[in-house]
């Protein structure tokens, strides 16, 4: 990260919080990187965190960059993820001249919310999985919000059924009653890949397995949990019309090779 200083920033002080789980995960406070219009704090009262480090920068180092680790250690003092805002990070890059961009969907004309990105595929091995079409007045496709405050990639509930049951041969997949999710077989493995951008440039994102068959509490008999779930809530919500990755997400976590470069001019 490049040298800064927030001059004039608001802070205050939180000392209980509600369904946030900082306690138990280890972490201290978390950080929100949205656009003024999904701000807690509107405009009135103070500026945004990204629009005031962004002031900082000159267009060439005007975006923040993330690569989401897995961490498998216990050691809580050890992390492989990082995010740097003003510059990368050069273990995983040293500039930007092979990345991908992608014009962030706009909500309303020129005016942004959350991160999202237009979705124009979903495919299960090479096969084109139908998605439902979008809530969002005027939008040409899917669209897919990246997130990193959430574990699962989350949609409407039809087209995570339909995602399931596609990849449910042999019995390989279940939806739990008792706890409203899908589960799927821990050896069952599938190639995922989500196609971001707009129709004429659009690039294939492959899922890593680990974020498609969830280990994350536990195996049961076998059973992994599903890394994709529904969640008609958020899409009503936030306008979120389809799976993601990591990215519908309201994660979205994209793969452990890839990194997200934001970008705001």
């Amino acid at each position: 990260m490049l040298p800064v200083t927030l001059d004039n920033h608001d802070t205050a002080m939180a000392n209980q919080t509600n369904g946030l789980g900082l306690s138990s995960n280890g972490n201290s406070g978390i950080l929100g990187l949205a656009f003024p219009l999904a701000a807690s704090i509107p405009l009135t009262s103070g500026i945004p965190v990204l629009n005031n480090l962004f002031a900082h920068f000159d267009d060439q180092h005007r975006f923040f960059a993330f690569k989401l680790g897995r961490n498998e250690s216990r050691d809580v003092s050890y992390s492989d993820s990082s995010v740097t805002i003003g510059g990368l990070d050069t273990s995983l890059a040293n500039d930007t001249s092979q990345f991908a961009f992608t014009p962030v969907f706009a909500s309303t004309r020129d005016e942004y919310d959350f991160w999202k990105l237009p979705v124009q595929e979903i495919t299960i091995n090479a096969q084109s999985l139908p998605l439902s079409p979008s809530l969002i007045l005027g939008a040409p496709s899917p669209i897919a919000v990246l997130d990193t405050g959430t574990t699962f990639i989350l949609g409407p509930t039809q087209d995570v059924d339909a995602f399931w049951n596609a990849i449910g041969t042999g019995n390989s997949t279940r939806f739990n009653q008792q706890t409203q999710t899908w589960q799927v077989r821990c050896e069952r493995a599938v190639d995922v890949r989500v196609k971001f951008g707009n129709s004429d440039d659009a690039r294939d994102y492959p899922l890593h397995p680990e974020d498609v068959s969830w280990s994350g509490d536990g195996m049961r008999d076998g059973w992994c949990t599903g890394g994709i779930q529904a969640s008609n809530g958020v899409r009503k919500n936030l306008n979120y019309t389809s799976v993601t990755m990591t990215l519908l997400i309201s994660f979205c976590r994209l793969p452990l090779e890839s990194g997200f470069l934001g970008t705001c001019s």
